[in-house]
């Protein structure tokens, strides 16, 4: 079973690059963006599964999400929702995979490099959470 692991988020605005700390299971392939653009939904057609890593001001615990489960307002912060991405993948490239969304609550998006202690916390967290998802 492949899996693609889709990071999002600019690494220069401290919390809001919480995804790509996030650890990937062995095996997964990674890809890091600062957003969603509709050429990714090519790329993810070939894979069984894509799990999306976002940082989210509105959570209070790392949850994750079916894709298909999201409601219609969206409130990560990207140009394309993962709904919309993995949309435009099953109707132009036939992917029939699994399909979810990892939320990390961060809060500090001020500029600058690393993480704060609040949101290493929760990225840790993330990682066993999408360690522990099933095919």
């Amino acid at each position: 079973m492949r899996t693609l692991v889709i990071a999002i988020g600019n690494p220069l605005r401290r919390d809001d690059g919480v995804a790509h700390h996030v650890l990937i299971p062995p095996g997964a392939d990674r890809r890091s963006v600062l957003q969603l653009t509709p050429e990714i939904a090519e790329e993810i057609a070939g894979f069984d599964s894509v799990v999306f890593l976002d940082g989210d001001v509105t959570a209070k615990e790392v949850r994750i999400e079916s894709v298909d489960s999201l409601p219609s307002a969206s409130t990560l912060t990207h140009v394309a929702r993962p709904a919309e991405i993995v949309a435009l993948a099953r109707a132009l490239f036939g992917f029939t995979g699994r399909a979810c969304t990892c939320r990390i609550p961060v809060s500090d998006l001020s500029e600058g490099e690393g993480l704060s202690p609040r949101t290493e916390t929760f990225a840790r967290q993330a990682s066993r959470a999408v360690a522990g998802l099933r095919p």
